[in-house]
């Protein structure tokens, strides 16, 4: 049988290489014999599978339509609860009365709470006593496992459980593509071979469309974070090559089965062009994989950035030559590229500016200070730094002057300065770069700061979403932990959130050392603390030395800072004629890991989270300016003490009512740190979200 059919094959395998309408073409001048029949039932099953595949990205539209959607129908649920607070803010503000003490806050004193408290506006009390279905789903779905040794390597950690959900069903919505239909026979072989082939590169467009860095379609759709579409590019990349080695594994096996024995030798269908073309495809492939290795692409950056460019360029020209079929998502993809690193970022997005470098006094952290020039926009799209930025959103940078590799290199940098205010007349503001030097670019440009206190620098965009901005604006109480440089993206959304939207243009105090007119100007700075309660707002800063501070430079007057929650009436101390500018801190906790005893160390985040949701802010439901604390995290031998110990029943009943109360509103979690903090984070709220918390978690992380 075999024997049989190995000249059909090597009629089937001649025809596969054409295109479709050529295919068509050579059946019609084909003579109709009996013999020809299982050939022309061959070549129909290729021709179909290559029009089945289409489907898949039917499929993907859809799925992407469905989560865009999902993600517009939060929004929109959003803005109706800030619209909610805003009407509570306006009625409770009407009815505060002032208050007499000097620099602290006193809440609304309600006699009659019938008449003060608005009809419409007021949450009712929940009554749920254990935590609903849709809750257990979505702490199991928050929950982030610890790494498997045996799975991942020390430069990766697992997702959290609905990211690997999500990347499990992506997967198996492959191999349906690749195995449905396929016979079980010898000629099954050759199909799935090509249709591994045809997935390889119908996957092409998505590859790259994934690892967008500008303007990312997904993205916007979606509200999905950058590092969260990486992570599909990477495992999307793997199976890729799994693809590519399945498909050239099949081709061997068809060379043994029907070429071998017609005399094609080992090294002739080696040395055919088209079989030459599909194994340096495959070979580009395979090094621009290895070269993206966590533990590579951290120690030879810019080998890896290199090959990645090269190699991918490469093989898209392998790929058109290769394979007739395979030129039409060549040419898609290569438009994807060009239009995302050439057009957006050369014509459109880059920028060069005189910046000046600081090295920060921890000594192994650059600051890199300029002044960007705002104009107004049109449309109102930001195409370039000078329409200004929002907070949380990145630059890739660019240090012409450093030499000559580092023309062609861009790093990405979180914009750790407050972003520009919205529909102001200001016509400049600083913009600031903290960057920690690890090795490679980092590490060089420390050593060029040290000699170099000024250069021209290129930054190209800003990018980056909004979508944890908005989920921070959209709920009642919020809380930002950041670890390390993590600072660089928390800063500017707490700042968002806390200075008073009217006052933005003119609450920004800088007290960096500046040299103007040939004087050297040190502005005087004196800080009055958060003004808030910390149960109201969180912002938790973990990180290594305590000159750390030095990273932030820029500070909130202290009368445009809001209070901690609407009704609560802040009175400023009397203003000192001694020419300091009164600020107010919007970080409320740091903690220094490596500060000598009890206060240094690592912090326990789970159980400061813990304890920062479950406590409720007296000024909601009482006179009282004691936080009442809800349940201990598990493993918490934390005793209250004193009069605690002796709470009478009527102050139970009143602590769980005000759970209760604080158990409908909208919490938020804001993290950006290392990948150990990231997870801690994430499974505490998992925990809290089981036990009936409207609560949300947004990881911020940029990487390649």
């Amino acid at each position: 049988m075999a024997e049989g059919l190995s000249p059909e094959l090597l009629d089937v395998l001649r025809l596969s290489l054409k295109s479709s309408a050529d295919i068509l073409l050579a059946l019609e001048e084909r003579p109709r014999v009996p013999s020809s029949d299982h050939i022309r039932e061959l070549i129909k099953a290729i021709l179909w599978h290559r029009k089945f595949v289409l489907t898949y990205y039917a499929l993907i539209a859809l799925i992407v339509a469905l989560c865009g959607g999902y993600g517009l129908y939060k929004r929109w649920a959003r803005l109706g609860q800030q619209r909610e607070r805003e009407c509570v803010a306006a009625l409770t503000t009407s009815s505060s009365s002032s208050s007499t003490l000097e620099g602290s806050a006193t809440p609304p004193q309600k006699n009659d709470p019938a008449e003060t408290t608005p009809l419409l506006c007021s949450p009712e009390p929940s009554t749920r006593e254990g935590p609903a279905l849709l809750d257990r789903v979505r702490s199991v779905l928050m929950h982030q496992p610890r790494p498997i040794r045996a799975l991942t390597s020390p430069r990766n950690v697992l997702p959290n459980n609905g990211t690997t959900l999500t990347v499990l069903f992506f997967f198996a919505l492959n191999l349906f593509y690749l195995f449905y239909r396929v016979p079980l026979s010898e000629t099954g072989v050759f199909i799935l071979a090509d249709r591994a082939g045809l997935l390889f590169v119908v996957n092409l467009p998505i590859l790259y469309l994934l690892a967008a860095k500008t303007n990312q379609p997904i993205k916007a759709i979606t509200g999905w974070s950058y590092e969260g579409l990486n992570l599909f590019h990477r495992r999307l990349g793997e199976w890729m090559i799994a693809f590519a080695v399945l498909h050239m594994l099949g081709m061997f096996a068809t060379w043994y089965a029907i070429l071998r024995p017609l005399g094609f030798t080992l090294l002739r269908y080696l040395t055919a062009r088209v079989v030459l073309l599909g194994i340096s495809a495959i070979l580009s492939y395979l090094i621009i994989y290895i070269t993206s290795i966590g533990w590579f692409r951290h120690l030879y950056y810019e080998a890896f950035l290199g090959f990645h460019i090269f190699f991918q360029v490469a093989a898209l020209v392998f790929l058109f030559f290769h394979y007739p079929t395979a030129r039409p998502y060549v040419l898609a993809t290569f438009a994807i590229w060009a239009i995302d690193r050439l057009l957006w970022r050369i014509s459109l997005s880059s920028r060069r500016v005189i910046a000046s470098l600081e090295v920060a006094p921890d000594e192994h952290t650059i600051l890199l200070h300029c002044e960007i020039d705002l104009r107004k926009t049109t449309f109102g799209i930001r195409s370039h730094l000078h329409h200004g930025w929002l907070p949380g959103q990145h630059v890739f940078l660019t240090i012409p002057s450093m030499g000559f590799k580092y023309r062609f290199q861009a790093h990405p940098f979180t914009i750790a300065s407050p972003a520009p205010p919205r529909d102001s007349t200001t016509t400049s503001w600083p913009l600031l770069l903290v960057i920690r030097s690890i090795d490679g670019f980092s590490h060089d440009l420390l050593k060029f700061a040290r000699h170099h206190q000024h250069c021209e620098v290129t930054l190209d965009g800003p990018h980056g979403g909004i979508e944890a901005l908005e989920a921070a604006r959209g709920a009642d109480r919020v809380c930002f932990v950041a670890g390390g440089s993590g600072i660089a993206v928390t800063y500017p959304l707490a700042w968002d959130v806390r200075v008073k939207q009217d006052l933005q243009a003119e609450a920004l105090v800088s007290s960096r050392t500046v040299y103007a007119g040939g004087q050297r100007i040190i502005p005087a700075v004196r800080e009055c603390g958060p003004l808030t309660e910390p149960s109201a707002y969180g912002h938790f800063w973990v990180r290594q030395d305590p000159r750390h501070d030095q990273w932030i430079s820029m500070f909130p007057r202290a009368h445009t800072v809001k209070a901690g929650y609407p009704g609560d009436v802040y009175v400023e101390a009397p203003s000192k004629d001694d020419g300091h500018q009164e600020v107010a801190s919007i970080v409320t906790h740091t903690f220094d890991t490596r500060r000598p005893g009890l206060d240094g160390g690592r912090p326990d985040m789970s159980t400061e989270l813990w304890h920062w949701v479950t406590s409720v802010p007296a000024s909601r439901s009482s006179s009282s300016n004691t936080l009442t604390l809800g349940a201990q995290p598990p493993g918490s031998d934390r005793t209250h003490h004193g009069s605690s110990m002796s709470k009478s029943k009527s102050d139970d009943n009143s602590d769980i009512s005000r759970r209760s109360r604080s158990r409908d509103e909208k919490l938020c979690i804001i993290v950006s740190g290392p990948d150990g903090l990231v997870r801690d984070v994430r499974n505490i709220a998992a925990q809290l979200v089981h036990q009936g918390w409207n609560l949300e978690v947004w990881v911020e992380k940029f990487g390649w």
